[in-house]
């Protein structure tokens, strides 16, 4: 099998400071009782052997994590730059500070960066519990204010959908890409064709 043009998405640590409601990493806390995912981080020697194989694109990802604790995630993002990978993040968790941001967006200039955003900043924890959405909101528009590329992903729900039309406004004035998904509120699956795009 030819790997080289295969996208990997990358689940690089076990960690994450949200309980999402909806997120199996929630469900698994509750039915085994715990407050850990099995796992240990990806190490830089085994990230390499994934860049030697999946040369078309990393996706850090993560469906129980969220990427930026990965204690080597910044090695990781120069690792991608220098071997001229594309290189796409999903974050939505909180815990690191700025300056870390910074660094990380230095590492890698050309990855593309998806912030986990429910809503306006202020209301995002009421399903991404744990999170600092103001802070995370600021964080998206310092990559955007260093040249990276961003997304602002925005998951409706019944408590912030008579936001949606005045955030895509805000998006469109930031010159920031919106991804929208609509839940079907108690249902963890998506509405698979409701699932839009806007600005781009």
């Amino acid at each position: 099998m030819n790997f080289a043009n295969i996208r990997l998405n990358i689940e690089n640590n076990p960690r994450c400071t949200l309980e999402c409601s909806l997120c199996k990493r929630t469900t698994y806390f509750y039915l085994n009782n715990t407050k850990r995912i099995p796992g240990v981080d990806l190490s830089l020697e085994n990230f390499k052997k994934c860049l030697d194989f999946f040369k078309k694109g990393i996706i850090f990802g993560g469906q129980l994590s969220d990427p930026i604790f990965n204690k080597d995630f910044i090695k990781m993002l120069k690792m991608c730059k220098d071997k001229k990978i594309d290189t796409v993040i999903c974050t939505a968790a909180t815990g690191k500070k700025e300056d870390w941001y910074k660094k990380a967006f230095l590492a890698n200039s050309n990855a593309k960066w998806t912030f986990g955003i429910d809503g306006p900043p202020h209301l995002s924890h009421t399903y991404r519990k744990n999170q600092n959405g103001k802070f995370l909101f600021e964080m998206m528009l310092l990559a955007k204010e260093m040249g990276l590329k961003v997304y602002w992903q925005y998951i409706v729900f019944d408590y912030n959908e008579k936001y949606l039309d005045n955030c895509k406004i805000y998006s469109k004035h930031l010159k920031i890409n919106m991804e929208i998904l609509y839940s079907q509120r108690d249902v963890i699956d998506f509405v698979k064709n409701k699932n839009e795009f806007t600005y781009e």
